[in-house]
């Protein structure tokens, strides 16, 4: 299981780097290969250089082995991916409701896929619902 999250995450931060496997292995000093095989679990870095991709991607090792959801890490690495300066309170609120409610999480991320139309007609029956509760 941790080498499978380890894999995903070394692939993950690559991709969002826009690098080829053959730009991390310049970066660690190592053959293209070597990447592909951490890539698809078929063998794991040694600690140092764990430690060495951390440097490289601006993560935590917890980051890396899947344990990023403390708080403290989890809102500098959320500031980091979408540069925010300073910490957003009610952006990180949003974050853990999503977090603990999965089904919530679920629906938004259906509402994210529908039409301009479709959002502005959802959107209006929101408001009227927030408006009657109120």
């Amino acid at each position: 299981m941790l080498k499978s999250i380890i894999s995903r995450n070394i692939k993950y931060l690559r991709e969002q780097r826009g690098w080829t496997q053959l730009d991390l292995a310049d970066e660690l000093n190592r053959v293209r290969g070597t990447i592909s095989k951490w890539e698809t679990g078929k063998e794991t870095p040694d600690i140092e250089t764990l430690i060495h991709i951390c440097k490289i991607f601006e993560v935590s090792i917890d980051y890396l082995t899947g344990n990023h959801y403390e708080q403290e890490e989890y809102v500098k690495e959320f500031n980091r991916l979408y540069h925010l300066q300073e910490q957003d309170e009610e952006l990180m609120e949003i974050v853990d409701y999503l977090k603990q409610n999965p089904k919530f999480k679920s629906s938004l991320h259906t509402y994210t896929k529908l039409n301009s139309e479709e959002r502005k007609t959802l959107g209006e029956v929101l408001r009227l619902l927030v408006k009657g509760k109120a």
